[in-house]
């Protein structure tokens, strides 16, 4: 399909500092509107990168001004009601997490069933140059050996009652290193009241369909901004870090097997670019969904794919402690 107009819906740090960069970086493509409920943010984005027309109602603005594709960044309390809605008539790049309950995503899933248009779930550690590089290496030396994923998700000073909209990154990203469907996860609790209502520690033990064992630390607040993993494979070990903070970073990779052998993969094996827009994953993400489109095929990583995803962190909200699949 042709795609070369692009709409926005939600204009808010995410929309200024990641998705529009990505757009810009991409070429080709016109962003010919963009909505928000607020309309002095709306109106920001469309002076900050020269966007014609913007709107309070993304209904009137898909109405005026018909694009190819629109990508989707409202809240999470909003995204599965607004992702469902657009699907009717457009293809749509949502941002995570596509719901807030299973029921919510699969209703995402069903409209873009039901209307025949793409969708993909803007899940940026799964283009994120580093892990990309990370599945590759694994899959060449000893792809079906996995025994074992140990995931740090370490922040500071967040203080939210919600934290598990963001601690979906973690664990989606231990179901797509992994490769398969989750089995059974148990999940313990560090409650932190000092901090404010409900914050707290996750710490979460995966095992998988195929076998694999997993576990995830998510801590709130920490001494330093940190995400990565471990990975065990047969007598090979794997360590890789995501690019965080600010400034050019391209993440790290570290390879060590039971023979003795040790490298580090030099970072332009990993990644052509430091701009962490580009090494977290998020042009990856926009490059797979417009060249999908393009190309007629389905970008996958849709609504489907995040289910099981959703429903743990839903569990993190009602402090649950056991999910069997």
């Amino acid at each position: 399909m042709n795609v070369s107009n692009i709409s926005i819906v939600g204009c808010g740090a995410m929309a200024h500092g990641t998705h529009m960069p990505c757009i810009v970086k991409y070429g080709g493509l016109n962003v010919v509107s963009c909505a928000d409920i607020n309309v002095g943010s709306a109106a920001s984005l469309s002076e900050k990168y020269g966007i014609p027309l913007y709107f309070t109602d993304y209904n009137e603005m898909l109405e005026k001004t018909n694009p190819d594709a629109v990508v989707c960044l409202v809240s999470e309390k909003a995204i599965a009601r607004t992702a469902s809605d657009i699907l009717r008539k457009y293809p749509v790049l949502l941002e995570k997490p596509p719901g807030k309950t299973a029921e919510e995503t699969k209703m995402i899933y069903r409209a873009a069933q039901k209307s025949g248009k793409a969708h993909m779930v803007a899940f940026n550690r799964r283009f994120a140059p580093v892990y990309v590089k990370l599945k590759e290496m694994i899959s060449k030396n000893n792809g079906s050996c996995i025994k074992y994923i140990n995931y740090k998700f370490h922040r500071v000073k967040r203080r939210e009652s919600n934290f598990e909209d963001t601690a979906v990154h973690a664990v989606d990203t231990v179901k797509f290193l992994a490769g398969c469907d989750f089995k059974r996860v148990e999940i313990k609790y560090q409650e932190m009241p000092y901090l404010g209502e409900k914050v707290a520690n996750y710490y979460i033990y995966f095992e998988f369909v195929s076998g694999i064992y997993a576990s995830a630390e998510i801590l709130v607040s920490t001494g330093e901004l940190f995400e990565g993993c471990e990975i065990h494979a047969g007598e090979e070990l794997y360590r890789a870090s995501l690019p965080m903070g600010t400034g050019i970073n391209y993440g790290e990779i570290e390879y060590k097997n039971a023979g003795g052998i040790h490298r580090a993969v030099k970072k332009d094996e990993i990644c052509p670019s430091g701009e962490q827009y580009i090494s977290q994953g998020f042009y990856g993400e926009h490059e797979h969904f417009y060249d999908c489109l393009k190309s007629g095929i389905n970008p996958g990583n849709g609504a489907d794919t995040a289910i099981q995803s959703v429903m743990v962190c839903n569990a993190l909200k009602n402090r649950e402690t056991l999910l069997i699949f």
